[in-house]
């Protein structure tokens, strides 16, 4: 039998593996417990093998009679074969601040990777939560009543509990609380950190909710310089050098639909009356536009797209110099998305006399 986890990495995910683990082996027949995929590989940036065919290896190379999966990124067609079958599975939807804040305090990775990373599940998991065989588990439920959560998972998967049953069971779990240290995600980062976690993750926690996802902002440090690609552009950058390829990234999954990207960008008096292309990039260039500033100050170029199913690197944002004789300074701000069907106002003015004011978003 399959007991399948699908969730955010971090605490509750966990919570919820270990408590589906204990209760498949309450079942005859050995149990294997597994998360999908690696640590290495949710921050790596290759495309992942199909998640059916890690479950049927699982089975066939261990003869267990019963797989624990805790799935972090699962993909189009575990979610179809879901559709299909109406098999029960437990979602896991924490907030994905808390989950950055889980691994932040391991720390099992940068910053940015771990904010990636996080993003990439919330856009992947989404869907998730529509299918028929789906048991939301939300954290305030273990919190408060720890107990009602692993009866409910039971009944779920078909698992007969009594009373001391759950109770022995839940004296092996970790215990799940709303504890200050990490409802208070941000008091101990610095500001531009909080923003970018904040900005890549507070509309799908929103969309947890059930308050919908209005808004997701990629801020300046979740990208890199072509240049040295450990950096991000957190400085004004040179336009002179040829036409070249300046800021690329951030690689993060983006949920199937249509999509407006806003691209802020700032551009010094000796930038003016050059060229300068911006793309949105996802094995092809799904958008695309050049344009010359006439005087400095800030800029946006907005960009619709549309994604049909996650692409294996995600979605990447590029800024480029279209003139070989470009001069001058060039600063990011950042990229603001917004499904289509949200209407908006425009997030930065183009009248700026500033081009630095990019860098102060």
């Amino acid at each position: 039998m399959l007991f399948l986890c699908v969730g955010l990495p971090g605490r509750l995910a966990e919570w919820c593996d270990l408590a589906a683990a204990h209760l498949a082996r309450r079942l005859s027949g050995p149990v294997i417990s597994r998360s999908w995929p690696s640590p290495a590989e949710m921050f790596g940036y290759e495309g992942l093998s199909s998640t059916l065919e890690h479950i049927a290896v699982s089975f066939i190379e261990t003869g267990a009679a019963h797989v624990v999966l805790g799935a972090r990124q699962p993909d189009e067609k575990l979610y179809a074969a879901l559709g299909e079958t109406g098999a029960r599975f437990v979602l896991a939807l924490d907030d994905p601040r808390m989950a950055v804040a889980d691994m932040l305090a391991a720390p099992v990775a940068e910053p940015k990777q771990i904010a990636r990373a996080v993003a990439n599940s919330c856009a992947l998991v989404t869907r998730y939560a529509a299918l028929p065989g789906a048991l939301r588990i939300n954290p305030a439920q273990c919190w408060t009543d720890a107990r009602a959560a692993l009866a409910a998972m039971a009944d779920h998967f078909g698992i007969g509990l009594g009373g001391s049953d759950i109770e022995a069971i839940l004296a092996d779990l970790p215990a799940m609380d709303a504890s200050a240290e990490r409802r208070q995600w941000a008091a101990d980062i610095p500001e531009a950190l909080r923003k970018m976690i904040d900005g890549a993750l507070a509309g799908y926690a929103q969309a947890f909710a059930d308050a919908g996802l209005d808004r997701i902002v990629w801020t300046r440090e979740l990208f890199y310089l072509v240049t040295d690609a450990g950096k991000s552009p957190t400085e004004p950058l040179d336009a002179a050098g040829g036409s070249r390829i300046l800021i690329y990234g951030p690689y993060i999954h983006l949920p199937s639909g249509s999509w407006n990207a806003q691209i802020v960008l700032g551009f010094s008096p000796e930038a003016a009356g050059y060229a300068f292309t911006v793309d949105v990039y996802s094995d092809g260039v799904l958008a695309a536009a050049t344009f010359q500033p006439d005087r400095a100050g800030v800029y946006t170029s907005d960009l619709s797209f549309s994604l049909n199913e996650a692409r294996p690197q995600g979605v990447e944002v590029r800024v480029t110099v279209a003139s070989n004789d470009a001069k001058g300074h060039v600063a990011f701000g950042q990229v603001v998305l917004r499904p289509l069907a949200v209407r908006h106002a425009a997030d930065v003015g183009t009248a700026e006399s500033d081009f630095l004011t990019v860098l102060e978003l």
